[in-house]
């Protein structure tokens, strides 16, 4: 009986060197379903387990397709520092791979994008493959943090990106954009996105497509109408994650005038920061920590934002400071008594 798996030897583009990767063959692939966000469930061997190729050298991961593109000088310089400081210890990613070594190679390639400074649109769908992956390992929270990450670099993907060969059609976007709306909640978006979708003139150059997007926005009505008929403590049962509707609020534990309510759904804006080395090291060695401890990759980004908040959460009182060095001075005396 032939194997579903082979090899191939291939060169890695950052540090050249050699390495094995195991590919599946496309006749052991069988597809037993297709979900709404364009997720395949196959009977036996996910292909798209493999789909991310890992360098064991210098820890470069790519998707097969873009593996061995030609990187320019600057991503090259950017790839080969920023490798050599992130690098983990890591599984063996040859061989058959199991739905949480799949799932770490793409949080390898997310790794790798963000470093390279990939386009939204290339970062988005690292993303949504990771999702899928965490929904077949049944991690509901971080299949939700993927699906808003996917959802976010979709939507800038959308109003940034002009080169159609390094993103999808327009009409597959704004579809997407308007699923995983839906999926995680924002119910309002995501009728507005399919709205959009139905109107596109391109539809109608993709039948099934629009087949899907019509299933999907009647589906976004009818929760939304559900929504709005369940009384309001029992509406935080209905959404897949259960964060898209008004939930009453708990007593707070001190004054209404202290307290500072979080958002619900926050958007992410980018901010070009200088910060100091040592600071990058803490980062890297807290969000290694944190992944040493759950074996979920949580970013220097994702560290620096939760640091940020427990400040603003812990409602801190200063005078104020013309210096840097005194303004943390002052954030530090408060935090120790």
């Amino acid at each position: 009986m032939v194997s579903a798996f082979f090899e191939q030897v291939k060169t890695c583009p950052v540090c050249e060197k050699k390495f094995t990767v195991t590919r599946v063959r496309s006749s052991a692939c069988y597809v037993m379903k297709r979900e709404s966000d364009f997720n395949t469930i196959y009977r036996d061997v996910n292909p798209v387990h493999y789909t991310v190729w890992v360098c064991p050298h210098c820890q470069y991961a790519a998707p097969d397709k873009n593996f061995s593109d030609e990187l320019r000088p600057a991503e090259l310089e950017r790839l080969k520092k920023g490798l050599a400081l992130l690098r983990t210890n890591e599984p063996d990613f040859s061989g058959e791979r199991t739905p949480a070594v799949a799932l770490r190679s793409f949080e390898l390639a997310i790794r790798t994008a963000q470093i390279r400074q990939a386009g939204p649109g290339f970062k988005a769908s690292l993303y949504l493959r990771a999702a899928w992956i965490c929904r077949e390992l049944g991690k509901e929270e971080q299949e939700k943090e993927m699906l808003k990450e996917a959802l976010n670099h979709y939507k800038e993907s959308f109003e940034k990106e002009v080169n159609l060969a390094s993103r999808l059609s327009d009409v597959r976007l704004m579809y997407i954009i308007g699923e995983l709306n839906r999926r995680l909640g924002y119910l309002d978006e995501a009728i507005q996105w399919f709205s959009r979708a139905v109107m596109n003139k391109d539809i109608k150059h993709e039948p099934e497509l629009e087949r899907m997007l019509r299933d999907q926005w009647d589906l976004a009505r009818e929760e939304r109408k559900k929504a709005d008929s369940v009384p309001l403590k029992e509406q935080s049962k209905d959404s897949q994650f259960g964060d898209n509707l008004a939930e009453k609020p708990e007593e707070p534990s001190q004054p209404l005038a202290s307290a500072t309510p979080k958002p619900r759904h926050r958007n992410k804006v980018k901010m070009f920061a200088s910060i100091y080395t040592d600071q990058v090291e803490w980062l890297k060695e807290m969000s290694n920590f944190c992944y040493n401890k759950t074996q979920v990759l949580l970013g220097k980004e994702a560290v620096l934002r939760a640091v940020l908040d427990a400040i603003i959460e812990a409602n801190i009182q200063i005078e104020g400071s013309d210096t840097e060095e005194g303004l943390k001075e002052q954030i530090l005396s408060v935090i120790k008594k």
